[in-house]
């Protein structure tokens, strides 16, 4: 158990915190004695989140739901009226093949739904309580995956593109605002959901470690990992980049 730090009085909201990049987040943010809030779908994982962070406030909430975003948006608001740190992590990475029969049978655009439409839905439920602690910051999980796609994944690496892509325009549009935007593009990142795949793999822990440095240094970027190698690499030979991330 984690010893309960001394409140900043900042608020924290996080999108899918009882796993993962999530959950890194969590004990990050909750060791610099923010005020931490999060949910997620798996009631028996933010139990235990809970009791290994105390002071941590958790609800069940699935991204893909907007009615569910809103109900959990308006009794966080409700008790906490300005939010200093919004971020948009929750989803998740399905390996679909649309030469199958039956590749409708598998909802193919789910993914649209989790990691772009209910990011979005996160963002803009959120926004009014994020501007009015302004200066405050909005985190964008996205993927390496947003800037080269892969073939084992295409509806993920659409919905990272497509992510990707509305938060480059919402940080122009809070420009100005007191609200800085920025996204975290990780690689393969260490966690139970991908325990079966091969590869040089990045701790959690150390992609939220930068994304919370960048956010502090106003960095709009992060690109943790080979995904670091990634912009140069798609300027000098992008065909060749293209076709070795597809293959990832």
């Amino acid at each position: 158990m984690q010893p309960t730090p001394k409140p900043s009085g900042k608020v924290a909201v996080i999108s899918g915190g009882s796993s993962g990049i999530g959950r890194a987040f969590v004990e990050k943010l909750h060791a610099r004695g923010y005020i931490v809030i999060t949910c997620g779908r798996d009631p028996a994982k933010l139990e235990k989140l809970a009791q290994d962070f105390p002071g941590v406030k958790t609800g069940i909430c699935d991204v893909s739901d907007t009615a569910a975003i809103r109900a959990f948006a308006d009794d966080v608001v409700r008790r906490h009226p300005e939010i200093d740190m919004l971020i948009s992590n929750a989803g998740g990475m399905r390996e679909l093949d649309f030469t199958r029969d039956d590749i409708t049978d598998q909802d193919p655009t789910e993914e649209i739904r989790s990691n772009l439409a209910g990011a979005i839905e996160w963002m803009a439920t959120f926004l009014p309580a994020v501007r009015r602690a302004s200066p405050s910051a909005i985190v964008v999980v996205t993927s390496g995956y947003a800037m080269a796609a892969s073939t084992r994944g295409p509806v993920y690496s659409a919905a990272k593109f497509g992510l990707r892509g509305f938060a480059k325009a919402l940080r122009r549009q809070l420009a100005g605002h007191g609200v800085t935007v920025t996204e975290v593009l990780p690689p393969l990142v260490d966690t139970p959901a991908v325990a079966h795949r091969s590869g040089t793999k990045v701790s959690a822990t150390s992609v939220a470690e930068l994304a919370l440095t960048a956010v502090a240094n106003g960095k709009s970027e992060v690109h943790p990992g080979a995904v670091r190698w990634l912009p140069f690499g798609l300027r000098m030979a992008p065909s060749f980049i293209e076709n070795m991330v597809a293959k990832s």
